[in-house]
């Protein structure tokens, strides 16, 4: 049985969560919660909390796509270890609110989502393409939007999993 609702979570600090109704409509699209402090930009753990509880209090069991990410050789020790940082905390808030999730690699969710498209130093640039002609109303204006098309099709690609259609 299909769910009713799919939450796409790109987890970066400029990442995104998107909710997607069962048919596949976007209902929600936010930018990750943060706060800026000293000028450091930092995870806002309890909007995080917030907007995953909005998602799962909704009608119908949710199922949530985070990427599951991995650090780079060119990644440096402090910007490897922020990044793991808010994909421990979406985990984390995840499992306390029972939220079911699948961690979905970049390279599996990108082979399926961006097919056709180019990759590599265009990836983000074909993922934005992707995500409009998936979803024509999502808000992206500017490159600091860009985590929104990947948190849409992550979740479109779980919704799909979740359906048998992969």
């Amino acid at each position: 049985m299909a769910r009713s609702r799919i939450i796409g979570i790109d987890p970066g600090i400029t990442g995104a969560v998107v909710l997607l109704d069962g048919d596949g409509a976007m209902t929600q699209c936010i930018r990750t919660p943060v706060y800026t402090d000293d000028g450091k930009k930092h995870y806002d753990i309890p909007g995080m909390r917030e907007v995953l509880m909005r998602a799962s209090h909704e009608k119908g069991e949710p199922l949530a796509g985070i990427e599951k990410v991995g650090t780079l050789p060119r990644d440096g020790r402090v910007g490897a270890f922020n990044f793991g940082v808010g994909y421990g905390l979406w985990l984390g808030i995840l499992s306390a609110l029972f939220i079911p999730y699948m961690e979905i690699t970049p390279q599996l969710w990108q082979s399926r989502m961006l097919s056709g498209l180019p990759r590599g130093p265009k990836v983000k640039a074909s993922a934005v393409r992707a995500a409009k002609s998936l979803f024509p109303h999502i808000p992206i204006e500017f490159k600091v939007d860009w985590g929104m098309a990947d948190a849409a099709l992550i979740a479109e690609y779980a919704r799909r999993r979740d359906l048998g259609v992969h």
